[in-house]
């Protein structure tokens, strides 16, 4: 399956502005992860950045088996290996770099890149 269009936050009900701050890369966590989510009314969008070395992953945050949060509980999306994000619900696995997933029920699928920019240390909407 070919990977899916960018997202843009802003064509989404509830969804934020462009420019949007999403993460200060320098803030982000040793594990790298940070869960964001921005309600309007009943309208929620959840997405999460996600930092290993020097690439930075941001998607929303639904798995395309089940369409649940990749996490569980925090700001955790990595395996234990610190090599593949993984959906916590059945053990799917991702690449960080384009979110292809390449074990569990959703092989062959990505996850929905969101449309972003780095500049000035931090991660924005675009």
């Amino acid at each position: 399956m070919s990977p899916l269009p960018a997202l843009y936050l802003d064509d989404l009900p509830g969804g934020p502005p462009p420019g949007t701050l999403l993460a200060v890369i320098a803030d982000l966590p040793a594990h790298g992860g940070k869960d964001i989510s921005f309600r309007e009314d009943q309208f929620l969008v959840r997405v999460f950045v996600q930092k290993v070395g020097d690439v930075i992953g941001v998607y929303e945050n639904r798995c395309p088996h089940a369409g649940t949060p990749l996490n569980l509980f925090d700001d955790r999306f990595m395996d234990l290996t610190g090599a593949h994000l993984i959906c916590r619900t059945h053990g799917a696995r991702f690449r960080i770099e384009d979110g292809y997933c390449t074990l569990g029920p959703c092989k062959g699928q990505s996850l929905r890149p969101v449309a972003h920019e780095i500049r000035d240390g931090g991660v924005y909407t675009v």
